[in-house]
């Protein structure tokens, strides 16, 4: 069994997951309802990109971060590592297989998510104009890397948290609070940000990633 193998069967178990089912559902109307919020504002300064990224990435990622960490939690109560370990299974590829899988469900979520908002800027004004797709594919970019950083510190507090609502609130208070860390090329108004987001949160996903994987390479099952 390797990591194609191990990425497949958590692909399957999240993909059939409701949680999932919520978020390539909700997340599109979510964005729809705030791109037709943010059109009658009468406060134009904040951009719908940053709003639209905000709002997937906060969502999803939380969402997705609550799932790893549940779904780790759970498996290591069940004994059930014992069994993948005796196996010719690498530890590190049990870890990369969950991460992969919760986010590429989650990518797909919000790809959809702001596809539905160039559609809802399509049909408001007719046209999809450079700028919009721009914007577009930035909010992509932030949303991405948010998401990004929240997986990996939901695999981590799976490793270590001694409950499901222990780790729970480490999710919510603790791996929200790393993913703003991509937004702070944004936040300083820094050109060519997007660029600087992306690398961001490779350094703090792949940080906390070898983290977990050292954790669960010292625990004895």
């Amino acid at each position: 069994m390797n990591l194609f193998n191990l990425y497949r069967d958590e692909l399957k178990g999240f993909f059939k997951s409701k949680i999932m089912a919520f978020l390539w559902v909700g997340l599109p109307v979510l964005v729809i309802v705030f791109h037709f919020l943010q059109s009658t504002s009468t406060d134009p300064e904040v951009p719908f990109t940053l709003l639209s990224a905000l709002m997937v990435s906060s969502l999803g990622g939380t969402l997705s971060a609550i799932m790893l960490s549940v779904s780790i939690i759970n498996e290591r109560s069940r004994h059930v590592y014992e069994l993948f370990l005796i196996r010719p299974v690498k530890r590190y590829e049990i870890i990369l297989a969950k991460f992969l899988a919760v986010y590429s469900c989650v990518a797909v979520a919000a790809l959809i998510a702001v596809s539905f908002g160039i559609v809802s800027d399509w049909v408001t004004t007719g046209a999809v104009s450079q700028v919009v797709l721009s914007d577009a594919g930035e909010s992509l970019a932030i949303s991405l890397s948010m998401i990004a950083v929240s997986c990996s510190a939901g695999v981590f507090i799976g490793l270590v948290a001694p409950s499901i609502i222990v780790g729970a609130i480490l999710v919510i208070y603790g791996g929200n609070s790393l993913s703003v860390i991509p937004l702070i090329p944004n936040m300083l108004d820094i050109a060519n940000a997007a660029v600087f987001t992306i690398g961001l949160s490779c350094i703090v996903t792949i940080m906390l990633l070898a983290v977990a994987v050292m954790s669960f390479n010292r625990k004895q099952f």
